[in-house]
């Protein structure tokens, strides 16, 4: 976890000091593939082999409904376990259409008054806590900002950051 946890803050620096320009649509896709990447690493705990889309759901969710991003980001997560890519690799080709529509639904959420810590996209935060398989080490997997922790500060930072990364996926039109 250490290791994530350095990582990611390298690429938070790295991101951080291009972010405050512009943000390349390279870029974009770059922080949304890696936040992929960490999350797919992050919900493994609940795949195994010949486990079905839907049984690696309920171990993740249990009761809980997601949104759809939320539900989108479990599938591409699934989807990358069953066939065993790894997480290097799944930074490198994640096309980060799923993270992106997660910030999306979070952005909404941020716009309407309410601070988002990301549990939101998997059923909410009290849902998931009484779900005892939902846990991994260090972060929970449900807690999206936790996974990408000091990246996640920043993004909380720059939502016009984040309106550029959607804006660069065209979910939404250039601010």
């Amino acid at each position: 976890m250490k290791k994530l946890l350095l990582a990611l803050a390298l690429n938070c620096c790295y991101f951080l000091g291009t972010a405050q320009t512009k943000i390349t649509v390279d870029e974009a896709k770059s922080i949304t593939a890696n936040v992929m990447a960490n999350f797919t690493q992050s919900a493994s705990f609940a795949y195994s082999k010949g486990v079905t889309l839907d049984q690696f759901k309920v171990r993740l969710y249990g009761k809980a409904v997601p949104v759809i991003a939320g539900n989108t980001m479990a599938e591409v997560a699934y989807s990358y376990l069953s066939r065993g890519v790894s997480k290097e690799q799944i930074a490198r080709e994640n096309d980060g259409v799923a993270v992106a529509n997660a910030f999306k639904f979070l952005l909404d959420l941020h716009n309407k008054g309410i601070e988002p810590d990301g549990t939101e996209l998997f059923g909410s935060k009290t849902a998931l806590e009484n779900n005892p398989a939902a846990k991994a080490a260090g972060c929970r997997w449900y807690q999206f900002w936790c996974l990408v922790e000091n990246f996640a500060n920043w993004v909380v930072a720059n939502w016009p950051t984040i309106q550029t990364i959607l804006a660069a996926f065209g979910i939404i039109p250039l601010p």
